[in-house]
Formats: structure tokens, sequence, C-alpha cells
């Protein structure tokens, strides 16, 4: 089951995940609800703030999988996931935050490289492949976006997606 995941994960990653998708309108609080059910329901403290509903031309494929990988690390490495969506003008925002250690200064850009992983994560008991941040970044920065890391003040990583509105769709303004 895990060289199946880590071949999974690497074929994604070598594809773009976006391999034939075209953007298509995609309601981006559905596809983070979805995920945050699908994790609640395997047992995992997570929680999702925003808007019911949130427009955008997405690869809906690649999105979801960004966004799994990011809530994923989050249960992983950070015990929780609290996910907040905020819905502006010129821009969808999504906050992942953990309780976990964060993450070493020094290693904020390596650790979207391909097979990087923290020195501390590298156990069986946590598994993966060092992908999932570098998948992550791929699909957002092919939705034109962007995606960065910090460290909480209390401790625990915040990792905000930031989602452009280029397309014509209509927001209502901030509703997170």
């Amino acid at each position: 089951d895990e060289m199946e995941a880590m071949v999974e994960a690497t074929l994604a990653f070598l594809r773009g995940d976006a391999d034939g998708e075209d953007p298509r309108p995609t309601d981006l609080a559905a596809i983070l609800r979805t995920l945050c059910d699908e994790a609640a329901d395997h047992g995992g403290a997570v929680g999702l703030a925003g808007p019911d509903h949130v427009p955008l031309r997405l690869r809906p494929v690649a999105a979801k999988r960004a966004f799994a990988n990011l809530i994923d690390n989050a249960l992983k490495y950070g015990g929780a996931a609290r996910v907040t969506l905020r819905d502006l003008p010129a821009e969808a925002v999504v906050s992942v935050e953990d309780d976990g250690p964060g993450i070493p200064e020094a290693e904020m850009v390596a650790v979207f490289e391909p097979f990087q992983r923290l020195e501390e994560s590298r156990n069986r008991g946590t598994g993966g492949s060092g992908l999932g941040l570098s998948i992550a970044r791929q699909a957002v920065e092919g939705h034109g976006g962007t995606i960065a890391l910090a460290n909480r003040p209390g401790g625990g990583l915040l990792v905000t997606v930031r989602l452009p509105r280029d397309d014509g769709t209509a927001s209502e303004g901030d509703q997170g």
C-alpha cells in the first residue's frame, strides 16, 4: 500500500495532476467541505470555517489533491487541521492551521522540493513520499495562485493559499 501510494504521488507530480483537465466553474467551498468531512470520518480533528459557496474556475482534481495534501499534512504532523476559507473580491484565500512543531525557518523553501522531508518526519510511522507540498504548490501555481508557509506564534504551522478571481466569477465579498 505504501509503495502504491508513493508511485501514485510521483506520477501525479510528474504529470502536474492537471494533465487533460480543463478549468471549469467549481465550488471551492464544496471541495474543502468534502475533504474535511472525509478526514473527520477517519477520526481526524478537523474543522472548516467560511462561506457555503465560493465559485472559481479551477481544475477540480488538481485543486482537490492540493488541499487534500495540506489537510493530511496538518493532521499527520500537527495533530489537527483548522481550515478557513475567505471569499474576497479579487481572490479566495484558504488557510490551514495545525498544532504541530512547525517548520524550521531554514527549511521553509526546501520543503516544497520534490521528495524533501524534514528529518524528524522520516520514519515509517508518518509515511509519505515527500511530494505533498510539491504537488500542492504545483497545483496552486497552475491556477495562478500562491502558497506560503509560516510558523504560528503559539506553535504550529499556517499554510495560506491565495487563488485569484480573474475569471469573472462574482464574489459577494468577504464571507468568512
